[in-house]
């Protein structure tokens, strides 16, 4: 039986995997009902080639089986699962992904860094009174830190530094030795990763400054537990924190109160992290936030069920900056619209799926902006690069593929980077993207209403009576009917 009522959100870090499982209330609230925490340290797996040791990955694998019990009957609605720095930098990722979401029995989405700030910001933001004006937000974690910059739910500038505590650990405490020797070489090495975004992020651009996840609840708690500071976090009070962890010379001799043994071994990475943005953005006092990435998940599902989807307005705002021709990619998302739903059951294609193939519709124009000729290849470079609010990077790669293959020439080579259990369901959606674009060729307004019936392999198209006699619609369609039997499908028409 399905959860129907119940909202879950896992998020993958490099240091540690987090589930939380809450109900949503009628004030747009949420009530946690349960929440998990497993020490999994992906990151320190990772070797130099992005491979993954057995040993972690098992301990990974170990860990999404456990999750994947408690999400068994959720609805795929109602999970959204995150993938973060270490995952984006794993090589070959798919591997991974595809066996953790059978795992999990929801499928994984890697998130770019900026849509990972995106996200935190979006979990703070609910968790903080918003009457401050700007914030910025600091959230580090094991392998990247999020930077962001807003105010109330609105996150303005969003940037994702390669600088995270179990990373900053092995590059500068690699031995596991904190002289201060070590210290001032991490300092200067991530004030130096800083730099390029220090201007934006400076102190004179906000009003207030909030820290959240690992490194930084821990810190607050050491200093809570020192009597350093009462409330928050000080620039005073990491240099003393700092001091401690020099005096101690080595993490087999740390001891410090409100650390805990599994955040000890990549702390002094994270804490090295944190003195060096308060130094570059002139910090003189953190707040600390319970909300994060997970939180953050759960707002943005929230409101993809309440139809405040921010991906819709992503694409709003491509069309506007990219200056596509409205009225056309109207006629084309309409009729793919109606062509999918019309093979969705026999193809078995996922509900989600005719947002996908909608969205296409409405951008497979956006290269014109740039070039005419092979404008297609400038619209799926587009839409593969873009920072685009609320899409995986699975979705955008989907996007783009299936804009790319909009018209002209199509064949089976350009699908390889699709996952093979993905791959027939990619296929068939450009396919319905294709005839779609070829039916309004004449970017008239003539009638809707294409009929279409398929098999595995086989589309047979019924013109409407407008179209009969149109010499170069079934000339197109002739071609197409070639260029499909590249892809081993079928097209006859009447």
């Amino acid at each position: 039986m399905e959860h129907s009522d119940l909202l879950a959100a896992v998020d993958l870090g490099s240091n540690s995997f987090h589930m939380i499982i809450c109900k949503a209330n009628e004030d747009g609230s949420i009530k946690v009902i349960d929440k998990e925490k497993e020490m999994v340290r992906l990151r320190g797996g990772l070797d130099s080639q992005g491979r993954l040791d057995p040993a972690v990955e098992k301990r990974a694998y170990d860990c999404l089986q456990r999750f994947g019990d408690r999400l068994r009957h959720f609805k795929r609605t109602n999970v959204r699962v995150a993938g973060t720095n270490t995952i984006r930098n794993l090589k070959p990722a798919e591997d991974f992904i595809r066996h953790g979401s059978k795992l999990l029995g929801h499928q994984i989405e890697t998130i770019s860094g900026r849509e990972e700030a995106r996200l935190v910001y979006l979990g703070v933001a609910h968790t903080l009174s918003n009457d401050h004006g700007k914030q910025l937000v600091i959230d580090i974690g094991g392998g990247s830190t999020e930077f962001i910059i807003g105010q109330q739910f609105a996150p303005n500038d969003l940037e994702s530094l390669e600088i995270g505590a179990a990373s900053s650990t092995k590059r500068f405490f690699r031995d596991g030795n904190y002289t201060e020797a070590h210290w001032q070489r991490a300092i200067v090495g991530l004030r130096l990763e800083i730099l390029p975004i220090q201007a934006a992020f400076s102190k004179s651009n906000w009003s207030r400054a909030t820290g959240s996840s690992g490194t930084i609840k821990s810190t607050s708690k050491i200093i809570l537990a020192l009597g350093l500071e009462p409330f928050g976090i000080t620039l005073k009070a990491l240099y003393q924190v700092r001091d401690l962890m020099i005096e101690a010379g080595d993490l087999a001799s740390l001891d410090l109160p409100g650390l805990s043994q599994d955040r000890a071994p990549v702390y002094a990475g994270g804490l090295a992290v944190l003195i060096a943005a308060f130094e570059a953005l002139n910090i003189d006092h953190m707040t600390v936030s319970d909300g994060a990435l997970r939180e953050g998940l759960l707002y943005d599902m929230l409101g993809r069920i309440r139809h405040e989807d921010v991906r819709y307005r992503s694409v709003d705002e491509l069309v506007v900056r990219f200056k596509v021709g409205e009225k056309q990619a109207l006629r084309v998302m309409e009729t793919s619209v109606s062509l999918f739903d019309q093979v969705a059951e026999q193809w078995e294609l996922l509900p989600e799926m005719r947002e996908l193939l909608s969205w296409a519709s409405l951008l497979h124009e956006i290269g014109l902006s740039i070039t005419h000729n092979k404008h297609h290849f400038q619209g799926a470079y587009i839409l593969r690069y873009a920072y685009m609010p609320g899409f995986s990077r699975r979705e955008q790669i989907w996007l783009s593929l299936l804009v790319k293959n909009h018209r002209r020439k199509i064949d089976k080579a350009r699908f390889e980077d699709i996952p093979e259990a993905d791959r027939l369901m990619v296929l068939r959606l450009s396919i319905l993207l294709r005839l779609s674009v070829l039916l309004h060729r004449r970017r008239d307004n003539h009638t809707l209403g294409h009929r279409i019936s398929v098999s595995d392999t086989h589309l047979n198209l019924t013109l409407l009576k407008s179209d009969e006699g149109q010499v170069l619609l079934k000339a197109d369609l002739q071609r197409e009917k070639r260029w499909l039997e590249r892809l081993d499908f079928e097209l006859s028409y009447n």
